[in-house]
Order: structure tokens, then sequence, then C-alpha cells
């Protein structure tokens, strides 16, 4: 009789092994699919929630480029943003113009780039050098409290009639909304002197002083003549980074400029405080217009330094009440000319000017 073995094929043993295969291949299908779902589904909601606030945050970009305008840039306006998204990343858009006696003037595009990752990045494709944008002049402005100096009133005399021109205007005093709109009715812009401008100028002075003390010092040593070196003009503000506000042009408003200011304040208002005493202080503002306050809500809410550092400086006024210390006026020169030369104009600077 033959000895069995370990290794004599046994019927049962080997179906038991192709059963135990069969399970375990099934086992490790299953597991392997389970995790493939698992991970896609993971990162598919990773995206999508990323998604998500990156579109939430593009959405808020634009509403801040927006509200960027409205607090500072002399005659700058953006009224639109264009969005640019694929898969992981996306990017927003909101072209920045002038409006000089009717025609559009481009003055650069504000533009962000955004990630899934939640990083948000600003793309530099503006310039100004030596004064100038797009090949234009950028306006500006000089406060009452500076000495005054030679402005642009003498080269504008110089231009034809029917140019049309951007023209920045300071005055001696600030002057109320009213007084403004009395002696400037055509005004485009309002220039507003926020805290802490004519304390910067100080400053400047100071430091200046400081460094023309030091090379009168070395004056002999150096060869420096200090009177034939230029004299600086401390105060002038650019008009891009200037605070103010648009005086909105609608035939069915009477009163403008007021109107204009008063809406202004609300914005003030609006993006200086959080979002539930922004609300509080719209609602009770809009009760006495007699004006419905239901569902009342500030779409994208976030505090804003601009509108913190205007609410300190204007303090709590109302739209006739409401300071200004220059304007920007558009128009033909022929048209803008006899302005210039109110016995309120401290300073002239010439803006944007078109030959049509």
């Amino acid at each position: 009789m033959e000895k069995n073995s370990i290794f004599n094929e046994d019927p049962t043993f080997q179906n038991l092994v192709r059963t135990a295969k069969r399970k375990s291949l099934k086992r490790i299908i299953l597991i392997s699919f389970s995790v493939t779902v698992s991970i896609a589904l993971l990162v598919y909601a990773f995206i999508a929630l990323g998604q998500y606030f990156m579109y939430k945050e593009m959405d808020k970009q634009s509403t801040l480029n927006y509200l960027e305008s409205t607090f500072t840039g002399a005659n700058l306006q953006v009224n639109s943003t264009s969005y640019d998204h694929f898969f992981l990343a996306g990017n927003t858009k909101s072209p920045i113009y002038k409006n000089v006696n009717g025609h559009e003037v481009n003055w650069g595009i504000r533009e962000h780039f955004y990630t899934i990752l939640g990083t948000k990045a600003p793309v530099n494709n503006s310039h100004s050098s030596n004064g100038y944008r797009n090949n234009q002049r950028v306006l500006k402005f000089y406060p009452y409290t500076e000495s005054k100096i030679e402005d642009d009133l003498d080269y504008l005399k110089t231009l034809p009639p029917f140019y049309s021109v951007e023209v920045g205007l300071s005055f001696t005093k600030e002057l109320t909304i009213d007084e403004m709109a009395s002696k400037f009715p055509t005004a485009q812009w309002a220039w507003i002197l926020q805290n802490g401008l004519l304390e910067s100028i100080d400053e400047q002075k100071k430091e200046a002083r400081k460094w023309e003390k030091q090379l009168a010092e070395q004056q002999q040593e150096t060869n420096v003549d200090l009177s034939k070196m230029p004299k600086m003009n401390y105060g002038l503000v650019s008009g891009d980074s200037a605070y103010g506000f648009q005086i909105l042009n609608n035939p069915v408003i009477t009163n403008e400029p007021f109107h204009s200011a008063e809406s202004f304040l609300d914005q003030v208002d609006m993006y200086a405080h959080d979002e539930k005493e922004a609300l509080n202080i719209l609602r009770k503002k809009m009760e006495t217009r007699d004006k419905d306050t239901t569902g009342l809500n500030i779409r994208n809410h976030e505090k804003m330094y601009e509108a913190e550092l205007l609410k300190a400086t204007i303090g709590d006024v109302d739209g006739h009440s409401l300071k200004v210390g220059g304007v920007v006026l558009t128009g033909t020169l022929e048209e803008v000319l006899p302005y210039l030369e109110n016995d309120i104009v401290h300073y002239v600077s010439a803006g944007v000017i078109l030959p049509y």
C-alpha cells in the first residue's frame, strides 16, 4: 500500500484553497474599490469646498474693489468685475477708468489671483512714473495749510479752448458741501483731508530740515551750493491716493452734491463698524428718511481701514455740513477755466488732457 504524503493532491483541500483565494481576491477588490471611492470623494469634497471659498473670496474682492473707489482715488470709478476661473484657481479683473467730459479714460486694472488652497495675491499691472500714468498726468491736491506755490493755471491757459480737461482744485479753506456746490456746481469729485495728513506733512518737513542741516555742515567739504538745489514742495497729495467721493450726475436729483455726500456718509458708516453695529446705524438713518428697512442687510460686509479713517476724520455730520478741501472738474477748457480763477482756489493741478 502506498504511503500518504502531504504533497499528494487532495481534491477537498484544493477546493478550499481555491475558495479562499476567490474570497481573498474579492475582499482585496472590494477594499481597493472602497479606498479609491473614499479618496475620490475626499478629493472631490476638498476641491468643492476650496472652490466654494475661492468663489466667495472672489465675490468679496469684487465688492472691495468697488468700495475702494468709493472712498479713495480722485475721479476713479470701478463699475464691473470680470471673473476667470478653472478647476484649481481663478482671477478677478476690475477695470478702473476716469470720466473726463463724457469720455472714458482707462486708468488701469485691479487684478487678483486666487487658488482653492485659500491663497490670494494682487497682480500689479498699473504703474505710475514721474507724475504720469498711461501717458496722462496724475492730478494732485495741496492743503490750504501750506504756502501757495506755482501751479498749472498758466499752463492750462495755453491749451486750445476745445480740449477736454480734468482739473483738481484745492481750496484756501475747507468748504461745506452747500458752499462748494454754490461755487463749483459742475464738480465731479470732492476731496477730504483725512486725519493724519497734515501731521505727516509736518514730519516730512522735520526730516527735510535735518537733512538740510547735515548738508550745510558738509557744504565746505562737498562744495554743495544749497541755493541751487531744487525747492521741495511738501504736502502735494496724489489724486490716485486721495480720499473723497464721487458727485453723482443724475438729472432726476435736484441737489446732487448733497445726495452724493449723504450716500457717501452711509457707506462710511457701513464699513467703519462691525456688521451688527453698521446695520443698526443704517436702519436708524433709513427710518429718519421714512424708508422701509425690511430685510435690510449688507452684502459681503467687512470693516475697511479707509472707512474707519474717514469716520475718524468726519465724525457725526450730515450731507450739508460735510467739509471738503477741494474738487475735481472736467469739461472743455473753455467751460472749466472761469472756475480756476476763483478766489477760494489755492492750487490748480492739471490731470487728464484730451485733444478733443
